[in-house]
């Protein structure tokens, strides 16, 4: 019979847990990755419960795990446990009220209602005057002065990548972070929880070589900046988006918000910056 993982137990887990954080590096490291692997299995039903995968749990999990209130708590997997359920408790209430996780981590008990959501009334569908005929949409297009057209996935991987490549990325970092953001949106169904899902998973930008900071930066353009008041805009709908009603690269390489963001995330720029 094998032996379990010293993380198993309190001792053993937070003996690891001070060995990573002298050694922040570890966490790349087999078993941080079998942690973080146990994790994802351990809360796969809690967090199933409030309409959310293990690897979210996962995240929360690991945001937990690099507390230091958790390295010398009594029981540590107690308190990784609290912190899982409360994070995952925060984002479903955030998704109902459609507002940030730390927002509604403040209202979790105050007496408000889910936000209905426009598309879920039901006069949408009873009104003429909310029909709409034809794919197109006509106000991105008018905008735009393009034609929507569909772009083929690969299609707009490879325009997307070409701009980043402009912007100064290495081509294979380039693709490989496009690829993880496409990946994850495929998952989630949902440009939102895409977005935080991945601003928050520690591994994306550790896996490209990119801080936080700069992963951001990433997620921003390439999905768009998530805010409500900014969703009808270019801003609002990022680059995929763009890409796939038909904006051509060139002129998309043009708008000084996409070019300056990706330049100043591109991975060789804190390096220019030390230099």
């Amino acid at each position: 019979m094998s032996t379990p993982p010293r993380f198993t137990h309190a001792s053993g887990l937070r003996r690891l847990l001070i060995e990573l954080h002298r050694c922040p590096d570890g966490w790349s490291g087999p078993e941080a990755q079998a942690l973080l692997a146990y994790c994802t299995e351990r809360y796969r039903t809690l967090a199933r419960k409030y309409g959310q995968s293990g690897e979210d749990a996962a995240t929360a999990a690991y945001e937990a795990l690099t507390a230091t209130a958790t390295r010398w708590a009594r029981d540590p997997w107690g308190v990784v446990t609290t912190a899982v359920q409360r994070t995952l408790q925060a984002e479903q209430r955030a998704h109902g009220l459609l507002c940030g996780a730390e927002r509604a981590r403040h209202l979790m008990h105050a007496p408000v209602h889910d936000v209905t959501r426009f598309a879920d009334n039901e006069l949408v569908e009873r009104d003429p005057a909310f029909q709409v005929t034809g794919v197109a949409d006509e106000d991105a297009t008018a905008t735009s002065g393009v034609t929507a057209r569909f772009v083929p996935t690969d299609e707009a991987l490879a325009e997307a990548a070409r701009i980043f490549v402009a912007c100064g990325w290495p081509a294979d970092v380039a693709r490989g972070a496009l690829e993880l953001v496409c990946s994850r949106l495929i998952e989630a169904g949902h440009r939102r929880r895409a977005f935080e899902y991945l601003r928050r998973h520690p591994e994306a930008w550790a896996h490209l070589d990119l801080s936080q900071e700069q992963w951001t930066r990433v997620l921003t353009v390439v999905l768009g900046t998530q805010h409500p008041d900014l969703a009808a805009t270019d801003l609002g709908r990022g680059l995929l988006w763009r890409l796939f009603v038909g904006q051509r690269r060139e002129e998309i390489s043009c708008d000084p918000a996409v070019t300056r963001a990706l330049a100043t995330a591109a991975p060789l720029s804190l390096e220019a910056r030390h230099a």
